[in-house]
């Protein structure tokens, strides 16, 4: 296996895992009963698997160019303006009795 198609198939990986990890954190917060949660994942491990090697490219799987143009056509958020100094009062001694 070279090394371009063994990084890919990380980068693969590392995707399809994200994913994963996302539907589970999704159906956490939508309290889902752990029994569906454990019948989804599975499932769709499986719905990636199929994607990444059925659609696109062989060497170069469908969720990376998605993740890539998805990346690519992020808004780039403007920066807020930097905020003022403010400047600190003089602090006022007390007069030593």
């Amino acid at each position: 296996m070279t090394m371009n198609k063994l990084e890919t198939t990380h980068a693969d990986a590392a995707v399809k895992g994200l994913a994963l990890g996302v539907l589970t954190y999704v159906a956490a917060k939508l309290d889902l009963a752990p029994e569906l949660v454990v019948l989804l994942l599975p499932a769709f491990a499986a719905g990636l698997s199929v994607l990444s090697t059925k659609i696109g490219d062989k060497n170069t799987a469908l969720l990376i160019q998605v993740a890539t143009k998805a990346l690519e056509a992020a808004p780039v958020v403007a920066k807020a303006p930097a905020k003022k100094a403010v400047a600190k009062k003089a602090s006022v001694k007390k007069a030593a009795k």
